[in-house]
C-alpha cells in the first residue's frame, strides 16, 4: 500500500506535525510511506520517502492556500494508493483528519482585532468548499464533539472514524520521585513550597482566565508555557496585582519539564476540537481542570479522572480550583486516575485505527465502489 501523509510541517512542536510524526512512525513497517511537507524539523527515518512542497509563508493565510496548491501539482505525480490529509493540506485527499473548524472555533472565540477577523472570513469558505470536495472519502475526527462541528458547520456528509490523539505515555509520566520536582521548580524559579498551576497551550485558550483567578488564590503561582504574545497578559497580572506570581515561560522544547514541576493543568478553553497538552498533562500524573466543551472533555470523568468547569462563568472556575486547594490528596488520586485514562489511548492505538480506516477504503475499491488513485494498482 502506498500512502501519502500531507502535513505543512514535519514537526513535534505543534498538534498536526506532531499527530503526523508520531502515526508516520507507526505506520511505516505496514506501507510504503511518503510524506508531503514544507519543512521537515522532526528528522525524517529510514523507510519515509519525503517530498519538500514549496509555500508562501508570508501569514498564515499565504501558507495554507499556497501550500495546499504545490502539494496537490506533487502528488499528480506519483502512483499513490490512499492520500492523507492534515486538515485543508490538499484538496484530492482521500482521507481527512480533521483538525481545526474555524466556523466553530470563531463562534466561541470572536476575534477582537481587524487582522484577527480577517483570517476567518477568507479561510472558512475555503474550509466549507473542501469539506464537500467530492474526492475525499472518510472523515476522521479528533473528538466526538469535533466530528458533529465538521457536520454541522461544513456539511459533511460521508463516513466519519472518530480516533483520539495519541500520547507517548513513556515520554510524558509523573516525576520519579519528589526531589525531582523541587529540582525542575528551583531551574523555574518556582517557589518550593507554591501551589503551582501549569498554562500550556494558544494563550486564547484559558490564560486569562486562569491569571483572573490568582486574584483568589494567594498561595498559588502559575507557569505559562505558550509561544503567543504575552503583551496583553503581563499587563492584565500587572493590573490585577498578581503580576510577582505569573512565571512566562515562553517556549519550552521540553514540555515534560514544565508539566512534572506542576501541581495542576488549568486549561479552561471555550474552544479545542481535542486538547493535546490536556492528555499529556493527564499521562504526567497531574489533576487536570478544563473546559467542559473541549474534545479532551469527552476522557474526563468529573471527580474521578479531572475536573471540567464553564470558561464563560468564573465562578465555575473558582469553585473546582477551591476543591483542588482544599482536597490535596483527592486531587492526587485524580492525577493517578488521569494516567491510567490516557495509558488506554496510545498512538499505537491511534495508528492502527487509521490504518483499518485505509484498509477499508481499498476494499470499497476492490468492489468497485471508486477508482484507484491515479491509476495505481489497488494494495492487497
Amino acid at each position: 500500500m502506498k500512502v501519502a501523509l500531507v502535513v505543512d510541517d514535519f514537526a513535534l512542536n505543534f498538534g498536526q506535525g506532531r499527530y503526523t510524526v508520531e502515526l508516520a512512525r507507526r505506520l511505516r513497517p505496514h506501507c510504503e510511506l511518503h510524506l508531503f511537507c514544507n519543512t521537515f524539523q522532526a528528522p525524517p527515518e529510514p523507510g519515509f520517502v519525503c517530498h519538500r512542497v514549496p509555500c508562501w509563508r508570508a501569514s498564515a493565510i499565504t501558507t495554507s492556500i499556497s501550500f495546499a496548491a504545490c502539494a496537490e501539482r506533487a502528488l499528480r505525480r506519483e502512483r499513490l494508493d490512499i492520500v492523507h490529509a492534515q486538515g485543508m493540506s490538499c484538496w484530492g485527499a482521500d482521507v481527512i483528519t480533521a483538525h481545526m473548524c474555524n466556523a466553530a472555533k470563531y463562534q466561541k472565540m470572536p476575534p477582537l482585532s481587524w487582522r484577527g477577523r480577517l483570517f476567518p472570513w477568507l479561510i472558512i469558505p475555503l474550509e466549507r468548499r473542501f469539506f464537500r470536495h467530492r474526492r475525499a472519502g472518510h472523515l476522521i475526527a479528533i473528538s466526538q464533539r469535533f466530528a458533529k462541528d465538521i457536520i454541522a458547520h461544513y456539511g459533511w456528509n460521508k463516513p466519519v472514524s472518530v480516533i483520539y490523539h495519541g500520547t507517548d505515555t513513556d515520554s510524558f509520566r509523573p516525576p520519579e520521585s519528589a526531589a525531582i520536582r523541587q529540582a525542575l521548580r528551583r531551574e523555574s524559579s518556582l517557589p518550593a513550597e507554591a501551589w503551582v498551576w501549569l498554562f500550556m497551550g494558544e494563550a486564547v485558550k484559558g490564560l486569562r482566565e486562569a491569571i483572573a483567578q490568582l486574584v483568589n488564590f494567594p498561595q498559588a503561582v502559575l507557569l505559562v508555557v505558550s509561544r503567543s504574545d504575552f503583551a496583553p497578559y503581563r499587563a492584565l497580572a500587572a493590573r490585577l496585582g498578581v503580576d510577582l506570581r505569573v512565571r512566562f515561560w515562553g517556549v519550552e522544547s521540553a514540555p515534560v519539564r514544565a508539566f512534572q514541576a506542576a501541581d495542576v493543568f488549568v486549561y479552561a478553553s471555550r474552544y479545542d476540537p481535542f486538547g493535546l497538552v490536556v492528555s499529556e498533562a493527564m499521562a504526567c500524573g497531574l489533576p487536570v481542570l478544563v473546559g467542559q466543551d473541549i474534545g479532551a472533555a469527552e476522557w474526563i470523568v468529573p471527580g474521578q479522572n479531572g475536573l471540567l468547569c464553564e470558561p464563560d462563568v468564573p465562578e465555575s472556575l473558582r469553585a473546582q480550583l477551591a476543591w483542588l486547594a482544599a482536597e490535596p490528596a483527592r486531587a492526587r488520586q485524580l492525577g493517578l486516575a488521569a494516567r491510567q485514562t490516557v495509558i488506554a489511548h496510545s498512538w499505537d492505538a491511534c495508528a492502527a485505527q487509521t490504518l483499518a480506516v485505509y484498509e477499508s477504503l481499498l476494499r470499497e475499491r476492490d468492489g468497485g465502489q471508486s477508482p484507484p488513485r491515479n491509476g495505481a494498482a489497488t494494495a492487497r
